[in-house]
C-alpha cells in the first residue's frame, strides 16, 4: 500500500510513546490477542486499514479528510509530548487531547463492523416483512416504479428465494460510517469535556502502561452494582464510571465526574 492509502485510525505519532526509535524506523512490540502471538514491528504496520478515512467528495480529493484530521492528530500528540513533559493537563494542550480522545473513541474497524452488524440485523427485517406476502412486495416494487421510473426485473418468488437462502452480506457505505463517527466525536468530546481529569506519571522504576488499538477505555467504578447484562457497555454520560486513557509509555489520564 502506498502511504496515502495506508490510513491510520491510531495515530502513528501516539504509538510512538510506547516504542523505541531504531534508525529510521519506530518500533513497538505487539501482542495480538486473536493469534496469540508476540512479534516487534515498525508503527507504520499496526492500527492501519486501507482507505480507512477515504472520502469519495464531489469537489475535493477523497485523501482529503484523512489529510485534515492528520493534522488535528499531529497536534494532538504535539500536545501530549508538552503534558508529559511539564506535568500539567490544562488548556490548549488538554483541549487538543480531548479531542483525540474524543476521536480514537468513536472511530475504528470494529465500531464500524458493529453499526454494520446492527443496520444489516435492521434491513433483514424490513425484508422479512416485505417479502411475508406478495402483495407487500407488489405495493413496495409500484412504488419504486412509481419513484423512479422503472420496473423491477426480479420476481417476488425470486427475491424471496434470494432473501431466505442468506448468501449475501448487507454493507454499509464507509462514507456513512465517516459521517455517523464526526456527528459522534462532537458529542463524546463533551462529555470528555465534562469530566475532571488526573494526570499519573512514573518513572521506569514502577514499570510502564501500555496501550491498545481501543486506548480509550471506559468503566464502571462499582460494577457489582451494575446489573450483570449491562457491565460491558458502559457509556460516556454514565455517571458511575471513569475513563482511562494512556498518553505514553510514562503516562496515563483518568477521567471521573468528581
Amino acid at each position: 500500500m502506498t502511504d496515502s492509502r495506508n490510513h491510520h485510525f491510531i495515530p502513528q505519532g501516539y504509538l510512538r510513546g510506547f516504542g523505541s526509535k531504531r534508525g529510521k524506523h519506530h518500533m513497538v512490540i505487539v501482542h495480538d490477542l486473536n493469534d496469540k502471538k508476540t512479534y516487534e514491528t515498525n508503527t507504520r504496520n499496526v492500527c492501519a486499514q486501507r482507505d480507512f478515512m477515504r472520502f469519495e467528495f464531489n469537489d475535493r480529493a477523497p485523501d482529503w479528510l484523512e489529510t485534515e484530521f492528520g493534522k488535528l492528530e499531529s497536534r494532538s500528540v504535539t500536545a501530549i509530548r508538552e503534558v508529559v513533559s511539564s506535568g500539567i493537563f490544562d488548556g490548549e494542550n488538554k483541549d487538543y487531547i480531548l479531542n483525540l480522545m474524543a476521536l480514537l473513541a468513536v472511530r475504528s474497524p470494529e465500531q464500524r463492523e458493529n453499526m454494520r452488524e446492527f443496520q444489516a440485523r435492521v434491513a433483514q427485517r424490513m425484508m422479512d416483512l416485505v417479502l411475508s406476502k406478495k402483495e407487500h412486495w407488489e405495493s413496495q416494487m409500484e412504488e419504486m416504479k412509481e419513484k423512479t421510473g422503472k420496473s423491477s426485473l426480479v420476481t417476488y418468488e425470486e427475491a424471496k428465494n434470494f432473501h431466505m437462502r442468506g448468501e449475501y452480506k448487507i454493507e454499509v457505505a464507509r462514507e456513512r460510517h465517516i459521517q455517523t463517527e464526526i456527528g459522534l466525536h462532537h458529542t463524546v468530546l463533551q462529555l470528555l469535556g465534562q469530566r475532571k481529569w488526573t494526570l499519573y506519571i512514573v518513572s521506569g522504576d514502577y514499570g510502564e502502561f501500555i496501550t491498545t488499538n481501543r486506548p480509550v477505555v471506559i468503566a464502571y467504578i462499582n460494577p457489582e452494582s451494575v446489573p450483570l447484562l449491562l457491565r460491558h457497555s458502559p457509556g460516556f454520560g454514565l455517571k458511575n464510571t471513569e475513563i482511562y486513557f494512556p498518553l505514553t509509555s510514562r503516562a496515563l489520564l483518568i477521567g471521573r465526574w468528581t
